[in-house]
């Protein structure tokens, strides 16, 4: 019962990220857009070479996070079934089929069981997962089995030549167009680590910048491949450029 009550007292605490009010957040986003999301960065990239990272401080501080433990007591069911609707739940596999795709989709509508969710009068609430994230070559299937199964949870592809983004740019923007068409709503694209590495800037950002056009009306996240930028440094300004170039 105790459980039932912290669930149904953090309804609001649970809002989706579209359900927060918009003054909340306006002081931040007018911070963030005076600052650079206004500027072309393939004109004014001097700021790149002002970067400076401090590697312990980012340690210390990851450590600190390390050690802040989940949520404890009558609040850890209610934000573990919120961990659970912001879950992409994916499938990358080589051997991908229809038939494992279409698992995929119905685990995605059921994700977790009907016993436990009816324990925390939760049953009735839709709890599904945030999106299933499959191969382009896969897009069609996954859309299928989810219309079937009656639910509009959206398919994410993977695009841009993931995971190694070794593909030209030219193919990475029609692998793009051709996941879109095929019904994705999501595109997730891989940046090419050489022109991080070699310092190539205004490229990256050019290249975000045509994928993102590529997209559409469809959402696109990038995946930056952190592991293999270098240094956090690098790990910085890859950021920062994928913001600039993608909004």
């Amino acid at each position: 019962m105790k459980a039932q009550h912290a669930l149904q007292r953090t309804k609001a605490k649970l809002q989706l990220p579209s359900e927060v009010p918009h003054s909340a957040l306006k002081e931040h986003r007018i911070r963030l857009e005076t600052s650079f999301l206004f500027f072309s960065p393939t004109s004014e990239l001097g700021w790149i070479s002002n970067v400076y990272v401090n590697p312990p401080a980012i340690v210390r501080h990851a450590e600190q996070i390390q050690k802040w433990r989940t949520v404890k007591g009558n609040w850890q069911a209610a934000w573990l079934l919120k961990a659970v609707t912001c879950l992409d739940l994916t499938t990358l596999s080589g051997d991908d089929t229809p038939s494992n795709v279409h698992r995929l989709c119905f685990k995605a509508k059921h994700p977790i069981r009907e016993d436990l969710l009816k324990a925390m009068d939760m049953h009735d609430k839709g709890i599904t997962v945030a999106a299933v994230c499959v191969y382009p070559a896969r897009v069609t299937d996954a859309v299928n089995s989810l219309k079937a199964a009656g639910c509009n949870i959206p398919v994410a592809s993977v695009a841009a030549g993931f995971p190694s983004g070794q593909t030209p740019l030219e193919t990475k923007l029609a692998e793009i167009k051709l996941a879109v068409q095929y019904g994705a709503k999501e595109i997730d694209i891989v940046i090419s680590r050489s022109l991080v590495l070699s310092g190539q800037w205004e490229g990256l950002y050019e290249e975000i910048r045509q994928c993102r056009e590529a997209c559409g009306e469809a959402h696109m996240k990038t995946i930056l491949a952190t592991g293999e930028l270098g240094s956090l440094a690098n790990v910085y300004k890859a950021s920062m450029i994928a913001m600039m170039a993608g909004k």
